[in-house]
């Protein structure tokens, strides 16, 4: 069986990064923690804490980690559906 999630849960922990190719019109949900994201080429980082929303305007290639070292963080990723 081949599955096409359009929506993931993720979970970050401090110091491991964790790469993420994200298309245009993907948003990012914070669940847990604070969550730091930076995107190749842009000079602006991103903080996501819970319940904060951000969505790529282009195709983006992103690093992302928890931002504190005491805890881990939770961003829910939901693709926009297939043209």
């Amino acid at each position: 069986m081949i599955v096409h999630a359009t929506s993931t849960c993720l979970t970050l922990l401090p110091g491991h990064f964790t790469r993420l190719d994200l298309r245009a019109g993907t948003r990012l949900r914070g669940l847990r923690g604070t969550a730091w994201l930076t995107a190749d080429g842009d000079p602006r980082d991103i903080v996501l804490d819970a319940r904060d929303e951000w969505v790529a305007e282009r195709d983006a290639r992103l690093l992302a980690c928890a931002l504190r070292a005491d805890g881990c963080a939770a961003l829910q990723l939901d693709e926009p559906a297939a043209a």
